[in-house]
């Protein structure tokens, strides 16, 4: 086959074309390919170095001259000063070099000449630079290429890293005979988004039409968490925010390119859910979480490897303590090394010179090798980093720093003489790690973070796993982090130790290291490739994975047959992720079951679910531990404090209004802007600490002005996980602590005459003041319950008939109803009887009539608008919302019990009337009801206090948030109630509503 690929950097063969893993993937891959007798042709910009290169290499000039006009749209916001459109006419040439069987393409022109000592524009350019733009002229010029020179029948054509092909899978998308697959090496924001404008303009000019509405990830509501975590996540390296007239260009992908490749399996597990870290709540509100669900036949594992030049070499060949003398070190203490480019955030470089500072302060014996590789390739290279110069220049003997580029002879050298080697990666950015893996490969041990995407070299297995190579940091998700850089000298002192005085566990983590690592190849990695490759020239459909489907937790994207399939796995996954709705549709629900789901979402931290578990069991205990997981208290001064309890929270932090904190003097501003890392935005938003109290509390002060809806609250847990939680309110004093106020009608609001008074109209009017909904939730049919509504001037929603129905007062509208079988009725009325004896009953027809028919001697008198029939047969002959049960003998609780021992498991039976018994299709409460017309209001029960007097009300009442049953209320309503309140003729409900939204003036 012929294999195209499209790569930025492919400078394994000769490392001035090189900058980071980038090239060695690429070159790698190339030779592989070729060696099995594929056409493998390389397209890669020339970078200016085309005459340097001449020197060692046999390079041709093709008879390729492209003459093309580039229409340049810069995005007005960034570049003010500059044209709305710019036409650039290049020439762009072509150079061929032909290698190990591999045809390398350099394209030349006035751009992609640009930049020959650092090859990729670094950030700061942006704005002031049209340079900045090298990387989109590098796509135009290539995709020209490819289709005027390369296009000569069927070729996959593969490109490396998103930002530098994402136009191709659309360009070539109608083209037959070219297949694209697009490699994620490094992982850069999901959301990472380019202006529309321009990637429309250059389309057109492949005469290429794409509908980028279906790519556009709408905003966040501006009040709503979700606003609230981008903005502060926009300050650090997991997100960037853009505006709408912007794109994300990784859907765009995801839709065109036929194959979507990871370099390892823990990178794609990160991309496809982010799950535990700060990202993962935003993600899944993103259209391309939806995308990857639904494209993920698309997604598979291409791997990565070591070379093979680097494997036959033996680190046992290598004199130590030449090599180490020569770099003026002891070699006779532990060595540890660290090789990368420079990217002293993300790459936790910064955690790393601050850790090697503190330990070496403080007199632990040991040696460090630091490369921190800059522009590319030269025989002398700058300090990029004063403080990062300054203290290897404090120790000498211990600390040995290059800044250069070094060849695979350098580098093996001084990997072969490391007893352990150091990345504290962080943001999961770094997909595989190959300077990793090879130090590894020459056996030594690792230590390095806990992240997904670097699982496979097996450092954050337990260090009682027979296969665990080294020793792990905790993750993080933030620049200069000092709980990095505390755990980093750590562990550092933790290995010296380990060297000297346990050396069989050193020496079997050493062998498992060396292990791991030699089996990454290349060899393998080309297989896994190549066979993907095979199947799309061949049109072979990639089946559903299944398996990665349950693990991942998208349940909703699983086919009817895995339920049955795949059963006790689905069971097993939504046991570990909480999930009682999937775990119930594989196994049975008992007691022992929704405690273990409940204690599992706990321990995540995943409240929502908590909050669904607990409902569903039942357990108003378990809802009340939710609820408790925080409070607000008065400080001396009369501001407010929140105190926050989770026992498995190692630190708690609070988004508030701001701007970051000034740089610490580790890293200038200058060198900041200088380097490949873009300097994250102010954005508004940051994080404040809660300062820990006591085991699992936290406190911390509540800012003056609300943080989105509610406070919103970052976990770390010590799992490692990072996630949210949204409080409900935000504690402000100026704002209420609820938004929906959930009202029953009768015996709760009403007084006992069925009127409303006129305190409580004026606390609902301060109610609607303060910004928060009133929601009436009754057992009366719609139909029943007008006047009332009218009474109150209620025109917003309203659920009735026990939840049943959902009505629109303001509109005089049903908006849904819930029927009761007529059969399963009269069984109930068989079966209750059957024990009790005669039942007196009454049922509920279905709207529009809504008509009450009763038997005779139903309830204490007959009221007016009820239909009384002898003939039970005509109770029957329409369809029904609900049956209602009277005993004249029997108290309502026994004919309510056995109602429900008998058929509880098919119907709903409440308690709602005095002597009345009613019986509701199965699954209808009060809470159910309340639950949906909450989410049209976009409230949640956290955000909800509600009032009732009855055993109906107990669902709701365990679901809201606050719980209020007035003085005259059932003694079992008061037993589960947060609160207990005047009775309805006190205006109980008024007295509460004062207390929380402020006490309304009285008309004079």
């Amino acid at each position: 086959m012929h294999v195209i690929h499209f790569a930025f950097e492919c400078g394994g063969f000769d490392n001035r074309l090189m900058r980071g893993g980038l090239s060695p993937l690429v070159w790698n891959l190339s030779r592989e390919y070729a060696a099995r007798g594929h056409r493998v042709s390389l397209v890669t910009p020339a970078h200016g170095l085309l005459e340097t290169l001449r020197h060692d290499h046999p390079i041709e000039e093709l008879p390729y001259v492209h003459e093309h006009h580039v229409p340049l749209v810069p995005d007005p916001k960034v570049w003010p000063d500059h044209p709305a459109e710019i036409g650039l006419d290049l020439t762009t040439r072509a150079h061929r070099l032909r290698r190990d069987g591999v045809d390398v393409y350099f394209l030349s022109d006035a751009f992609l000449d640009l930049l020959p000592d650092r090859l990729y524009p670094p950030p700061g350019m942006e704005g002031r630079d049209l340079a900045h733009f090298k990387p989109l002229m590098f796509q135009v010029a290539g995709a020209h290429f490819v289709q005027r020179y390369l296009r000569d029948g069927e070729a996959v054509v593969h490109g490396f890293e998103p930002y530098y092909h994402y136009l191709l899978p659309t360009i070539f998308a109608g083209d037959p005979a070219l297949r694209t697959v697009s490699t994620v090496a490094a992982n850069a924001p999901v959301a990472q988004a380019v202006y529309r404008p321009q990637v429309e303009r250059l389309l057109g000019v492949f005469g290429v039409e794409a509908d980028l509405d279906a790519f556009a990830a709408p905003l966040p509501a501006e009040d709503s968490p979700e606003a609230t975590m981008a903005r502060v996540l926009a300050g650090t390296r997991m997100h960037v925010e853009a505006g709408p007239d912007h794109i994300a260009f990784l859907p765009m992908i995801l839709a065109h390119a036929d194959l979507v490749d990871f370099v390892s399996p823990g990178q794609r597990d990160h991309y496809s859910t982010f799950r535990d870290t700060p990202f993962e709540s935003l993600f899944q509100a993103l259209p391309v979480s939806r995308m990857l669900r639904e494209r993920a036949p698309k997604l598979f594992t291409g791997g990565c490897g070591i070379s093979d030049s680097w494997l036959a070499r033996d680190p046992r060949a290598v004199d130590r303590e030449a090599v180490l003398r020569g770099l003026g070190l002891d070699a006779s203490l532990p060595v540890f090394y660290h090789a990368a480019r420079y990217a002293v955030h993300h790459k936790g470089q910064l955690e790393l010179v601050r850790a090697v500072e503190e330990v070496l302060a403080g007199g632990t014996e040991a040696v460090f090798v630091l490369r921190f590789a800059t522009n590319g390739g030269g025989q002398t290279a700058p300090a990029a980093n004063a403080y990062f110069q300054s203290v290897a220049d404090r120790f000498p003997g211990r600390v040995h720093l290059d800044w250069r580029l070094a060849d695979e002879d350098t580098l093996f050298e001084q990997a072969a003489c490391a007893d352990f080697c150091v990345f504290p990666s962080k943001f999961e950015l770094d997909g595989f790690l190959i300077a990793q893996a090879e130090a590894m490969a020459c056996g030594a041990v690792p230590i390095a973070t806990a992240q997904s995407v670097t699982a496979h070299f097996g450092h954050a297995l337990p260090a009682d796993d027979p296969r665990a190579t080294g020793l792990s940091l905790p993750g993080s998700f933030r620049d200069d982090d000092p709980a990095l850089a505390a755990s980093l000298a750590e562990r550092i002192r933790q290995a010296v130790a380990l060297r000297r005085t346990a050396p069989g566990d050193y020496a079997r983590l050493s062998a498992n290291a060396r292990a791991t690592a030699r089996r990454f190849t290349w060899s393998r990695s080309a297989d896994l490739r190549l066979a993907a490759f095979e199947d799309l020239l061949r049109d072979r459909p990639r089946p559903f994975p299944v398996k990665d489907a349950v693990r991942y937790g998208w349940f909703d994207a699983l086919p009817a047959e895995a339920w049955s399939r795949h059963r006790e796995l689905v069971a097993r996954s939504a046991a570990d992720l909480g999930d009682t709705g999937a775990y119930g549709r594989c196994a049975p629900l008992d007691e022992r079951a929704y405690e273990r789901l409940f204690e599992t979402a706990y321990a995540r931290a995943d409240f929502v679910r908590c909050a669904e578990t607990a409902r569903a069991a039942g357990r108003d205990d378990w809802a009340a531990r939710v609820r408790g997981r925080y409070r607000v208290l008065p400080d001396a001064t009369g501001g407010r404090v929140l105190e926050y309890r989770h026992p498995h929270a190692r630190h708690v932090e609070l988004a508030v209004p701001g701007t970051a904190a000034p740089a610490t003097g580790l890293e200038s501003r200058a060198e900041a802007v200088a380097s490949d890392e873009a300097v994250p935005a102010d954005s508004g938003m940051v994080l404040t600490a809660l300062a820990p109290v006591g085991d699992g509390v936290f406190r911390g002060a509540l800012p003056g002005s609300p943080a989105g809806r509610g406070p919103l609250v970052m976990l770390t847990l010590d799992s490692g996980r990072v996630t949210w939680d949204t409080l409900p309110g935000d504690g402000l004093a100026d704002r209420p602590a609820f938004r929906l106020v959930a009202t029953d009608l009768d015996g709760t609001l009403l007084r006992d005459d069925q009127t409303v008074s006129e305190r409580t109209l004026r606390a609902l009017a301060r109610v609607a003041e303060a910004g928060a909904r009133h929601l009436v939730v009754t057992g009366r049919p719609a139909a029943a319950c007008k006047q009332y509504l009218a009474a109150l001037g209620y025109r917003g929603l309203a659920v009735c008939g026990q939840g049943a129905q959902l009505y629109d007062a303001g509109a005089d509208r049903l908006l849904s109803s819930a029927s009761l079988d007529l059969g399963l009725a009269q069984e109930v009325v068989e079966r209750v009887e059957a024990v009790l004896g005669p039942l007196e009953l009454g049922v509920v027809t279905a709207p529009p009539e809504s008509r009450f028919k009763v038997t005779p001697r139903f309830g204490e008198r007959v009221r007016h608008g009820w239909d009384v029939t002898a003939d039970r047969g005509l109770l029957w002959t329409d369809p029904i919302d609900k049956l209602v049960l009277h005993h004249t003998s029997v108290p309502e609780d026994e004919v309510e019990s056995v109602a429900r021992t008998l058929c509880g498991d098919r119907v709903t039976v409440v308690h709602s009337v005095r002597g009345m018994v009613e019986v509701l299709p199965a699954g209808t409460t009060k809470a159910a009801g309340v639950e949906r017309a909450a989410r049209l209001l976009g409230c949640d029960a956290a955000e909800t206090v509600a009032f009732g007097d009855m055993p109906n009300d107990i669902p709701l009442l365990a679901w809201a948030g606050h719980g209020v049953a007035v003085a005259n209320a059932h003694p079992a309503l008061r037993a589960m109630a947060d609160e207990i309140a005047p009775g309805n003729d006190e205006d109980g409900v008024a007295v509460v509503l004062e207390r929380l939204f402020g006490t309304p003036e009285e008309p004079s």
